[in-house]
């Protein structure tokens, strides 16, 4: 049966659309061509082709069809004649790309339903193999100069494709003059190179794309929850709470499924312990939880959060230690705390007071400042810290969040020392750089964002509610209550 192409080609978008890479294995064997693919597969990169002036590609190809199936996109390149395209039929290839535009080898892949992306230096060839039926063309070799003349005068739905000599370096130049991806050879893979190698050049690959393009916001599970709080990575899903219909939920980003467990009683945040053990915030103590079925497995003793009080965030630091805050039931302001438990089932006391709504806390990486956000006060505070023995100094502000709409809620440390915070009545989530300044705003289509996580696959997960929406406002925001994805890498 011939492949649905029309199937194949919005698939091989989206690939591109996440990772706007095809690396193109020129020389590769069939040993090693398994191992190689692996490690771009876990690098991000999913679209490869084999040239086929490498040792015995079509064999090459038709092992890899086989081995990774629908996780990656495996094409031939170097692809000349229309021989060419038909011996590639029994092999599983999904695209032909070739250095040319040869009109016969276009409509030869089509034919066959394999993607063509053919290969042109000049406006002359590019409108030629448009003629042909190509929509993917591949500029080779990439210059931006060139390339933006050529895009300008391009029918709308054509896909400019940069190889030849392409670098990281080249990735922002390229796409402001119209490329939506790049194929890149020899500085990624060439024989000889290790599959570690290539792994760790594919991820500098995903790191410069994912730089320079503009985020992405996708609706991955519609939860509708009341509340979505408190996103966590345990292994490779994000787990959630919607602590006020007392469900558990959780997403895996490699596959897309998301499930949902009951659980007994309100739990208002999660952590996850040094073990790998989950661990959250339930209305008085903190409880060791099952991550599969929402059962609380343990509490530990009751903490005396104060009269109308109760624990609302949580972070734990590296030796295990729980830091959980708290807030008013009726909101009210300076009620707030929190709290540091040496274990789940330890006693917890008190480490600092007087605050709104505590919320959003994240450790420095060397874990010597607590951040932690006061939602009623709009600040985001850095408090001096010792995790050892469970002790906060006086804290500074980090910053006020003045000219920003909405209320400061979850938050999420990226490695470089950067927060993302979830705007609650705002609808976005706002990216501050270490010394308070707003550096980003990023809209997401629900007005209720509650948390923010950076996923298994460093994505920010963002988690929404649908408290207090008018039916107005959730026809207009649908989506509101569910997990959202912004892909790009979180800096």
């Amino acid at each position: 049966m011939k492949p649905d192409l029309a199937t194949f080609t919005a698939e091989f978008d989206a690939r591109l659309h996440k990772a706007p890479i095809i690396a193109i294995l020129r020389g590769i064997t069939t040993a090693e061509s398994v191992a190689v693919a692996t490690a771009l597969l876990d690098a991000g990169v999913t679209i490869a082709e084999v040239p086929l002036n490498s040792p015995d590609p079509f064999t090459t190809i038709r092992l890899l069809r086989e081995h990774f199936g629908e996780r990656m996109a495996i094409g031939a390149g170097t692809v000349l004649t229309v021989t060419d395209v038909e011996r590639l039929v029994d092999t599983g290839c999904q695209f032909c790309v070739a250095p040319n535009t040869d009109a016969d080898v276009i409509r030869a892949s089509l034919a066959h339903g394999m993607l063509p992306l053919p290969g042109f230096a000049t406006a002359s060839e590019a409108f030629a193999a448009i003629a042909a039926g190509a929509r993917h063309l591949k500029a080779f070799p990439a210059n931006a100069s060139t390339l933006s003349g050529i895009k300008a005068v391009m029918p709308a739905g054509v896909q400019l494709i940069a190889v030849g000599g392409v670098s990281p370096d080249a990735v922002p130049s390229l796409l402001a003059a119209g490329a939506m991806a790049f194929g890149t050879g020899s500085d990624m893979y060439k024989p000889g190179r290790s599959a570690d190698a290539v792994g760790a050049r594919a991820r500098e690959w995903v790191a410069a794309t994912s730089r320079a393009l503009p985020p992405t916001v996708e609706l991955v599970c519609d939860t509708r929850a009341t509340v979505g709080e408190g996103p966590v990575v345990l292994g490779d899903r994000v787990l959630w709470v919607d602590p006020i219909g007392k469900r558990l939920l959780a997403f895996t980003p490699s596959s897309g499924d998301w499930t949902e467990a009951s659980m007994p009683e309100p739990v208002w945040s999660l952590g996850v312990m040094p073990d790998g053990s989950l661990v959250g915030n339930g209305e008085d103590a903190f409880v060791r939880l099952d991550a599969a079925g929402g059962a609380v497995l343990a509490r530990g003793p009751v903490i005396d959060t104060g009269a109308g009080c109760r624990l609302n965030d949580l972070v734990i630091d590296r030796r295990g230690g729980l830091w959980g805050s708290t807030m008013h039931r009726g909101v009210l302001t300076g009620r707030g705390g929190i709290f540091h438990a040496a274990l789940p089932d330890a006693p917890a006391r008190k480490v600092a007071g007087g605050l709104g709504v505590a919320n959003g806390m994240a450790f420095s990486d060397d874990e010597r400042t607590l951040f932690v956000i006061d939602t009623l006060a709009r600040t985001l505070l850095a408090y001096p810290a010792d995790a050892a023995s469970g002790a906060l100094g006086e804290p500074v502000i980090v910053t006020d969040f003045l000219g920003l709409p909405g209320k400061p809620d979850g938050m999420a440390i990226t490695p470089e020392g950067n927060f993302w915070v979830a705007m609650w009545g705002a609808g976005e989530l706002v990216r501050i750089a270490p010394n308070g300044a707003c550096v980003q705003r990023v809209r997401v289509p629900a007005p209720h964002v509650g948390s923010v996580c950076i996923g298994p696959d460093g994505a920010l997960y963002v988690t929404t509610a649908r408290a207090r929406l008018s039916d107005e406002a959730l026809a207009a925001s649908p989506g509101s209550g569910g997990l959202f994805r912004i892909n790009g890498r979180q800096k």
